[in-house]
């Protein structure tokens, strides 16, 4: 889907306006055609359209149509509301056939930031995934306008933002999306090396190259694969000098559990194990477009996790690159293994803060559902950091403890570490298990495993992958630049 800024509303006659409104008794605005505003204003006075959230009013007249959308609360016309708005009137332009649209932005000091979020949410809101399909189906709606309500504003910096914006997180979906025996690790290696380029570089390590770099962790989990585990590193250089952000993302292409294998029931959606990855490859794809003065490091550690004659098994002790040794309590909690593996080798440069992004327990599923990701850190500076690109985002988080009964609990008898802390608190367990590899570099975990993909459309998201990540990274990225 293609996106322009224009300085003026001006709909094809085959189009349509999309006006948003939290209070129907608000003005309409002067820029419309004067049969659209009668049928609007007789359409509010009979409270046929009353702006509660996600309600939605077509009106015709003079040749052209209006879509009033609801934002809800009269206060509720901030960036995260418009992009829900956006969503939800991208959705019903494309069950109606409407191929071209103009989206109206409400005046606002922050006007750049609503024409963005107006842009993220029909752009991502027209997301589809069709890939694996004999038919595809053409896109029926793939071209609008966004533009301020008064006419005459500059929005095309914050559109383009948008519409780069919408094409990382599309990417990552897609990567999510595709089926494991398409995706495996070296099918993402080869994704990530497509993005190389300029200043972003891209080096992958393979199997014995892991081997060698004594990640006795991560190859643990790759054993019994047939496919060939990754190690995916890409270095974007954005500023000629100055501190590194390091970011890794779980690669685990599909979840078996291994031995400890899981149960038939929903085991096709652990395609989706490996969303934390696509988030940071994302993000690359975003850097390498937008070009951002940063400097960042980013690892996706990949592989499947499968049963097998050569599996690692519960009970076995294996090294892990910064010398500690694990007991295999479950190889169902693989995720932590191939982290904690990267976030030792990324913790050796030194790097200003890491972040980690990971699919990593259904405990924190339990605990907050789909709404927010769990977020994990000592660091005061770098919470407020995230909660700040949380924020600008939309893509939640919220604040978990690591308490030292965490990391107690995950102390075992035979080795220096195990894998698994046991039934109760495990998405804070598998956070204080990570945390023993990351020395003092300000680190943060984000356990993504509840938003990094859905099995109904909300919003701006499609059923499958979300992408979620992209977005927050990016805020967090941009506020340190």
């Amino acid at each position: 889907m293609r996106f322009q800024a224009s300085p003026a509303p001006s709909p094809s006659r085959r189009g349509a306006f999309v006006l948003f409104r939290g209070d129907a008794d608000r003005s309409l605005p002067p820029s419309l055609d004067r049969a659209l505003r009668d049928a609007a204003a007789a359409a509010l006075r009979a409270k046929e359209f009353t702006g509660r959230k996600g309600e939605t009013l077509l009106l015709h007249g003079g040749g052209s149509r209006l879509l009033l959308v609801g934002l809800g609360d009269k206060k509720a016309s901030g960036p995260d509301a418009l992009r829900g708005a956006a969503g939800v009137a991208a959705r019903q332009l494309e069950a109606r056939g409407i191929q071209e649209a103009t989206f109206l932005v409400p005046g606002a000091k922050d006007e750049a930031a609503l024409a963005r979020a107006v842009t993220e949410g029909a752009g991502l809101a027209a997301y589809r995934f069709d890939a694996c399909k004999s038919r595809r189906e053409k896109a029926r709606f793939g071209k609008a306008a966004v533009a301020p309500e008064s006419g005459g504003a500059r929005l095309a910096a914050a559109v383009s933002e948008g519409q780069a914006i919408v094409e990382a997180v599309s990417f990552a979906r897609d990567l999510g999306n595709l089926p494991p025996n398409t995706k495996n690790a070296v099918y993402l290696a080869s994704e990530a090396r497509k993005l190389a380029g300029g200043r972003l570089s891209v080096r992958v390590h393979d199997r014995r190259a892991i081997e060698r770099m004594r990640m006795g962790a991560f190859a643990a989990v790759a054993r019994a694969s047939a496919n060939e585990p990754r190690l995916i590193e890409m270095r974007y250089k954005g500023a000629p000098r100055g501190p590194v952000v390091a970011l890794v993302g779980k690669g685990v292409t599909f979840d078996t559990g291994g031995i400890s294998i899981k149960p038939a029931e929903k085991m096709e959606e652990m395609k989706f194990d490996m969303c934390g990855g696509a988030a940071v490859l994302g993000l690359m794809h975003l850097l390498g477009s937008q070009k951002p003065r940063v400097n960042v490091l980013a690892l996706v550690p990949a592989t499947d996790n499968m049963p097998g004659g050569d599996a690692c098994r519960p009970g076995d002790i294996v090294k892990a690159r910064n010398g500690k040794t694990i007991e295999i309590i479950s190889t169902d909690a693989e995720g932590r293994m191939l982290l904690c593996d990267a976030l030792s080798y990324a913790a050796e440069s030194k790097p200003a803060c890491m972040i980690d992004l990971a699919t990593l327990t259904g405990a924190c599923v339990v605990a907050l559902g789909d709404a927010a990701a769990g977020l994990f850190t000592s660091d005061d500076g770098l919470r407020g950091e995230i909660e700040e690109a949380s924020k600008a985002s939309g893509e939640r988080v919220w604040p978990m403890p690591l308490f030292p009964r965490y990391s107690e609990m995950m102390k075992s008898s035979y080795a220096d570490l195990k894998n698994a802390g046991g039934r109760y608190g495990g998405a804070c367990t598998a956070a204080a298990f990570l945390k023993e590899f990351v020395g003092a570099v300000p680190w943060a975990h984000l356990d993504i495993a509840g938003t990094a993909w859905t099995d109904k459309d909300q919003e701006w998201n499609r059923v499958g992958a979300t992408g979620y990540g992209v977005r927050l990274l990016w805020e967090f990225l941009k506020a340190r630049a």
